[in-house]
């Protein structure tokens, strides 16, 4: 279903009609588009600007930088803002990219904490934001068992809050597995899926050339290099250093992540296998020129996703990786703004401690 259409963007809309009216009338960011200046429409441009403010955002002071020890010895953490709020103010899941952190992500961080006036809690993977690989097991697109440890710690110090997710690029597939295997029991009430590829590894076939040659080369460094003194040992571990595209270092990937076989590895870890499980209710956003999750990706499992009870689809035509920078100088980003804006809704929908007079599909 076809919620609002412009120059600028298509929403789609999941099967719950009562639910798509109900956001649509709450979130005049989202419906209106993402609108660049001339000067910052080229995708490669927006990805520049993500980069130079992400670099130059002022640091993040957290309030507490939990660790968490999982049971085969691996360490994730939290990163907690915002602890002086309420016991029953709403905490906010963040995510991370594929090399990435809750440093790395600050600006995103800073902007729903100043907006929403929730708690923060950026979730830290294994052998992220300066974490020691303390287990010898790494996988790119995260681990929902270590995101089920990091969400039971945030329950237990916010146990009066409700959660909400958002994932980022990489961090968007965690959260889609998370929610597909969680169906209707996830702790999360509603949550943002922000740029993701969608298809483990079949996103991987339309990356631009450029992206593909210059992450693949990032994530030899950030995962192995970075911890070859844990993982050098392990089968796979050779090859994957040799890989020059992202579907090459996934092929090769499953020994280091713990899996017997390719097929095994995607099986557990792609969240496109799960998603249609999902009950929570979710914004997604994609833009149409980006050169990393491409629109082959959002058209061949768009149809799909509206079957889904209450998804949000809004797939805008400038915007690129994570960027959506927009207003003459290009200095906020349009996503950032309806993101917060789909939240504020979200929880004003299905409420904070009692079901929503939506009730549930």
């Amino acid at each position: 279903m076809v919620l609002a259409e412009n120059k600028t963007l298509t929403c789609y809309g999941g099967r719950d009609d009562e639910w798509n009216r109900a956001v649509m009338a709450s979130c005049v960011t989202l419906k209106g588009g993402c609108m660049p200046p001339l000067w910052a429409r080229n995708p490669h441009v927006q990805n520049v600007l993500t980069t130079v403010r992400d670099q130059t955002a002022p640091r993040v002071f957290w309030d507490v930088d939990e660790r968490i020890t999982a049971a085969d010895g691996g360490t994730v953490s939290i990163q907690w803002l915002g602890l002086d709020a309420a016991p029953a103010a709403p905490v906010v899941v963040v995510m991370h990219t594929i090399c990435g952190s809750g440093d790395a992500l600050r600006r995103f961080v800073a902007h729903l904490h100043r907006e929403l006036g929730w708690v923060v809690a950026a979730c830290n993977r294994r052998g992220h934001a300066g974490l020691p690989l303390t287990a010898p097991q790494i996988n790119t697109m995260g681990s929902t068992s270590d995101l089920r440890d990091q969400l039971a710690a945030i329950q237990a110090r916010r146990p009066g809050a409700s959660l909400y997710g958002v994932g980022v690029s990489a961090g968007s597939g965690l959260l889609v597995r998370y929610l597909g295997e969680e169906a209707g029991a996830s702790r999360l009430r509603a949550a943002v899926v922000f740029c993701p590829a969608y298809d483990v590894p079949g996103a991987f076939r339309f990356i631009h050339p450029r992206y593909d040659a210059y992450l693949s080369r990032k994530l030899v460094t950030f995962f192995l290099h970075q911890h070859a003194d844990v993982l050098s040992t392990i089968d796979g571990f050779d090859e994957c250093s040799h890989a020059t595209s992202l579907l090459g270092f996934h092929e090769r990937l499953f020994p280091l992540a713990g899996f017997a076989t390719r097929e095994a590895f995607y099986a557990a870890s792609n969240p496109m296998e799960v998603a249609l499980q999902a009950q929570t209710p979710v914004l997604v956003i994609n833009s149409a020129d980006d050169p990393v999750c491409v629109k082959q990706n959002v058209y061949e499992h768009r149809d799909a996703l509206q079957t889904l009870p209450r998804m949000t689809l809004a797939f805008t035509t400038r915007g690129s990786h994570c960027g959506f920078f927009d207003g003459p100088l290009a200095r906020t980003s349009w996503a950032y703004r309806a993101i917060a804006e789909y939240l504020a809704a979200a929880h004003r929908l299905v409420g904070s401690d009692q079901e929503s007079s939506l009730g549930r599909v």
